[in-house]
């Protein structure tokens, strides 16, 4: 390497370590100013949740000429919604309708939730070697689908969802009573649940 370009080198070095320092130390130091935050379009539903669900059901069902049988793990959840109950607060008592409930029913998402046992294509009498045994998602989807109704319907008519709206009931006259300080009375008109007459 010659003189002249170790001198070059250097001297480009210098430039740019000068031109840092004068930006670093010289240049005026920019204001930020933060604005408030805003959020827009998201509505919240309070919901109050009295009975989380937890279940293993066992599944055998037909589709389509196929016969399966499986075992499934739920999780799920009864709730009302607060922000859209009846209430009162006329008088030296508030006076609230107990909400619809909402039940929610989805497979979990720990491993092994879904677990296929077996399952068989009885097309022609099993006489049919090119017939697949095993099922499409789609098949298997609306399977899952049964399964949600048939799980919701057992909910209601094995009394948790009774249960639900009555702890329903207390939960929610030992909140309302803190937040408006004054003696709260709940009422339910569907101790047997807001949908019970889908799930006949």
């Amino acid at each position: 390497m010659t003189k002249n370009i170790k001198k070059l080198i250097v001297f480009a070095a210098i430039v740019v370590v000068g031109i840092a320092l004068f930006f670093w130390l010289g240049a005026p130091k920019k204001s930020i100013e933060v604005g408030k935050g805003q959020i827009s379009d998201i509505k919240t539903m309070a919901q109050l949740c009295t009975v989380d669900l937890y279940n293993e059901v066992p599944v055998l069902d037909t589709i389509n000429n196929k016969v399966l049988f499986a075992v499934q793990k739920q999780r799920g959840s009864v709730s009302f919604d607060l922000e859209n109950m009846q209430v009162n607060t006329d008088g030296d008592t508030v006076k609230i309708v107990l909400s619809p409930e909402i039940v929610e029913i989805n497979e979990a998402t720990e491993d092994n939730s879904w677990q296929v046992i077996d399952s068989k294509n009885m097309s022609l009498n099993g006489f049919n070697p090119l017939a697949s045994d095993k099922l499409t998602d789609e098949e298997e989807n609306q399977i899952k689908a049964k399964i949600k109704v048939n799980s919701k319907k057992i909910l209601y008519h094995n009394g948790t969802i009774e249960r639900a709206r009555t702890e329903g009931v207390k939960n929610l006259q030992t909140l309302m009573a803190k937040v408006y300080r004054k003696p709260v009375i709940v009422t339910d008109p569907t101790p047997r649940g807001a949908h019970y007459d889908e799930y006949k």
